[in-house]
């Protein structure tokens, strides 16, 4: 009669299958390669799953059978430029490791914040929820923030509800920017563009409105967008 550990090692196998393996392999390679996570679709695109929700359940079982880790309070995620972003030059050469410190100067600490409330800018709470450590040539210089997105309102600029959004904190921006910025108390994260000078906000969805914005207040330019896994 087999043991207990021989049924669960069985089990195991069972579970590790062919295409969770190519994830596996897929996963640790591009870990390797950039410093950071691959994305369901980046992950997808590799294995030959169409949908984002079919590689959300093989991660699952990967979780559940032990063979990948979700370390507290810090999701697994991939950092991406904003498309058409020239501001954030990317370094030649070799690869940074996976294992670079937390305090090499390829990696900044950014503040997480819940939420965006009226100030200078104020967070709503003025302490960070997390500080998260990115690769230096993916977010740059300058004093940065990030604040999770709600809403659906730049899905066509790949910034999908549930997102972080990584915030250089100034107070102007360019035709074709995608900003964090302040209408009255509430904030929104928008592209910035003037028109028969007039600013509009708008969205990156067919499904919303554009915003009128010549009251609005420029927090700063997205330079990065982390996607939850």
């Amino acid at each position: 009669m087999a043991s207990a550990t021989s049924v669960g090692d069985d089990d195991r196998r069972h579970a590790l299958t062919k295409r969770r393996q190519a994830i596996l392999d897929f996963h640790a390679a591009y870990v390797e390669r950039h410093g950071y996570p691959p994305t369901y679709r980046e992950i997808g695109d590799a294995v030959g799953l169409k949908s984002t929700s079919a590689v959300a359940y093989q991660l699952k079982i990967l979780e559940e059978i032990g063979c990948l880790t979700r370390t507290a309070r810090r999701p697994r995620t991939a950092v991406a430029r904003p498309s058409g972003d020239q501001g954030t030059p990317r370094r030649s050469g070799k690869p940074r490791s996976a294992h670079a410190s937390a305090n090499s100067p390829d990696m900044v600490s950014v503040p997480l914040f819940e939420r965006i409330a009226a100030g200078t800018p104020v967070m709503a709470n003025r302490e960070p929820e997390d500080v998260m450590q990115l690769p230096r040539e993916q977010v740059g210089y300058g004093d940065l923030f990030a604040v999770k997105v709600m809403g659906d309102s730049m899905v066509n600029a790949s910034i999908f509800d549930g997102d972080i959004v990584v915030v250089r904190s100034q107070n102007d921006a360019r035709n074709g920017d995608i900003v964090a910025a302040l209408i009255e108390e509430e904030a929104t994260v928008k592209t910035f563009h003037i028109m028969n000078d007039h600013v509009w906000l708008l969205p990156q969805n067919p499904m919303r409105e554009p915003i009128p914005g010549d009251h609005c207040r420029i927090m700063g330019k997205v330079v990065a967008t982390i996607h939850k896994i």
